[in-house]
């Protein structure tokens, strides 16, 4: 590799010449230029349009004002021309449209179904809690109805599989 003196740089070919930061100042003032710039240039399309008739009797159109002793008239210009794509961009955004107002059904739905479990949970929990308390008070006779309508009473073995299955109830169920 050869090695170049600082005298030297400025014979180098430009990529290899270190590169040099220009101010931050000197690139708003470039940036800003730039900006007058363009807004200068768009002034001619948004200027007004005069339209009279010359003394030949030919219609002129000019963005300067006609003579003093000529009658003119102010055009509008021309409207922008249309978006060939206006039909496809309503049709995407009538879509998305559709599919936010189906997820948001959706969603409501999910929600009236979560608070339809948590409340049928809560009332088999009250359920639950209620024949526990029943089942441990020893003095009551507990019974339930059979095929026939006809009561059936709990012996010991009955009262304690149905106290399993409350507390199983009441485990399942019942939140802390």
């Amino acid at each position: 590799m050869t090695r170049i003196s600082i005298g030297q740089t400025a014979l180098l070919p430009r990529p290899m010449r270190r590169r040099q930061r220009v101010p931050l100042r000197i690139r708003l003032r470039v940036a800003v230029a730039a900006a007058l710039a363009l807004g200068l240039m768009a002034a001619p399309a948004a200027a007004t349009m005069y339209k009279w008739v010359d003394a030949n009797g030919r219609v002129v159109y000019s963005d300067q004002p006609p003579p003093a002793n000529v009658k003119s008239e102010i055009v509008n210009p021309p409207p922008p021309p249309a978006n060939p794509n206006a039909a496809r961009e309503l049709e995407d955004q009538d879509a998305a449209n559709k599919q936010k107002e189906k997820k948001r059904a959706e969603d409501a739905k999910a929600a009236e179904k979560a608070q339809q479990t948590v409340q049928r949970r809560r009332e088999a929990c009250a359920n639950a809690l209620g024949q526990l308390k029943a089942l441990q008070a020893n003095n009551e006779n507990f019974f339930r109805f059979n095929d026939k309508g006809e009561k059936v009473y709990y012996n010991d073995e009955m009262r304690r599989q149905e106290l399993g299955r409350q507390q199983e109830i009441v485990r399942e169920n019942c939140a802390g």
